[in-house]
């Protein structure tokens, strides 16, 4: 039944985010939007568990701020929201004494790491790079599984604290199956990109997708939770599904303007 479960919900939010990309621009703008506001549900409640209380209506405020603002094709406007949404953050908490500098710094973080990052999403400018970015997400997630279960043997003590379960082998089984698949992929899809570019970006992005995950993973055990929600069934919430994806996208956004 768990698996069932697991793999209808799995088959829902893939459905969900192939719609959304298909359709183009908009349609990946107003569903990313979404996806961030209920991120940052669920990690300002997660924070609530070590006793760190942000101000959720501002920062859903700055949150729609700079979503909103990604779809300009001028890129000072999604920086300067950024800029303003921090500057916002900071006055805030001058006129609120019951606020903790963690309060502060958390606010901030949550700021940098939902909509700044799912906002670069919404602006790669070619969604062809977009299905990369899914790709070598889900590559690198899918490849570093399995070789890890059936290679796995030199486990990675340095982030034993995090995922105690990882090894080398399934990083770098990571690594390659990002790689071939972005390299197939290149092949038959509309992307006018040198190859060598393909190869330095997957690579760099499986990484980075490797390292999202463990982020995530940080959070999760300090703040004492298994998942951030439990929105996808079988799979937790919308930060459990995205931690990867969301953290190479800056990459992708550099790729695609190159």
């Amino acid at each position: 039944m768990n698996l069932l479960v697991r793999t209808l919900g799995g088959a829902l939010i893939l459905l969900i985010l192939l719609a959304i990309t298909y359709f183009g621009h908009i349609s990946l703008a107003v569903g990313f939007t979404i996806f961030s506001l209920i991120a940052i549900k669920e990690i300002t409640k997660a924070f609530e568990n070590i006793d760190v209380k942000v101000p959720k209506m501002l920062l859903y405020v700055c949150d729609l701020l700079i979503m909103v603002l990604t779809i300009n094709s001028n890129p000072d406007a999604f920086n300067l929201a950024i800029i303003f949404s921090v500057i916002a953050i900071l006055i805030y908490m001058l006129f609120n004494k019951n606020r903790t500098l963690n309060d502060i710094f958390a606010s901030i973080f949550i700021i940098m790491y939902v909509p700044t990052l799912m906002g670069s999403i919404i602006k790669i400018a070619d969604i062809s790079y977009v299905w990369s970015l899914y790709i070598t997400a889900w590559g690198s997630d899918t490849f570093a599984y399995l070789t890890g279960s059936l290679i796995g043997k030199n486990k990675i003590k340095s982030i034993a604290h995090i995922s105690p379960n990882k090894t080398l082998e399934g990083s770098i089984g990571g690594i390659i199956g990002a790689l071939i698949l972005n390299i197939i992929y290149v092949k038959y899809a509309p992307l006018n990109i040198n190859l060598t570019y393909v190869i330095i970006f997957s690579i760099i992005g499986a990484i980075l997708s490797q390292l999202g995950d463990l982020v995530a993973s940080y959070i999760k055990r300090k703040t004492g939770i298994k998942d951030f929600g439990n929105l996808i069934p079988g799979h937790g919430g919308i930060m459990d599904r995205f931690d990867s994806m969301v953290f190479i996208a800056p990459i992708f956004y550099l790729l695609s303007v190159l």
